[in-house]
């Protein structure tokens, strides 16, 4: 009976570590969800990438996607729950309200080297505070969370705001911008299709 018990561990770990030396990545478990291009480039270094998920995690709703948001969104079903699997990761969990920041995301290992990395710059042989990252970085946060409360009281938010603060993370999940602003206007945002274009053509041509 003992030997049964431990037979599936001596079977699957070595088929792992078999995986790793062949190059092949393991299948991810229900746990482990591939990140999308966005966090890897922030990961990488990409300044801009990292204030872009700030942007969109400096939220005023408790998460950035809820279950009933995607219900009313009007996604088909297999979007729906491809994002849904979103909601199970930590990277994924947002910001406090207006700008301090919740420990789930900035306890990432990957967060804080991100943040050693950018928030220090060499001056002569002495580090100093990069006060250009540091202003970048209250402005993301603020600017996310304005957009947000707008969005919650259901004030007037425009195409070009929107865009700004959640188009890089939702486009970078795959979402065409039909799909993305069929999330628009599942949050309350009223503004028109031709506008929404316009704006995210605008925002491509500034990148």
């Amino acid at each position: 009976m003992e030997r049964k018990r431990k037979a599936p561990q001596r079977l699957t770990r070595p088929a792992r570590k078999e995986n790793a030396r062949r190059g092949k990545a393991p299948a991810p478990g229900k746990e482990e969800l591939l990140q999308d291009a966005l966090t890897a480039r922030a990961k990488e270094g990409d300044v801009e990438a990292f204030l872009a998920l700030v942007r969109f995690h400096s939220t005023f709703n408790p998460i950035p996607l809820s279950r009933d948001l995607l219900l009313i969104s009007g996604l088909d079903e297999l979007t729906r729950r491809r994002l849904i699997g979103r909601l199970k990761r930590k990277e994924d969990s947002l910001l406090r309200p207006f700008p301090s920041v919740d420990m789930m995301f900035w306890g990432e290992t990957w967060v804080q080297e991100a943040l050693n990395r950018f928030l220090w710059k060499k001056r002569g042989r002495k580090p100093v505070p990069n006060e250009e990252f540091l202003q970048k970085l209250w402005d993301a946060t603020r600017e996310g969370a304005v957009l947000q409360l707008k969005i919650y009281k259901k004030a007037h938010v425009t195409p070009s705001a929107w865009v700004r603060v959640k188009y890089p993370h939702y486009s970078n999940l795959e979402l065409s911008d039909a799909q993305i602003l069929k999330i628009a206007r599942a949050e309350g945002c009223r503004f028109e299709e031709p506008a929404f274009e316009n704006a995210i053509r605008r925002f491509r041509g500034s990148g």
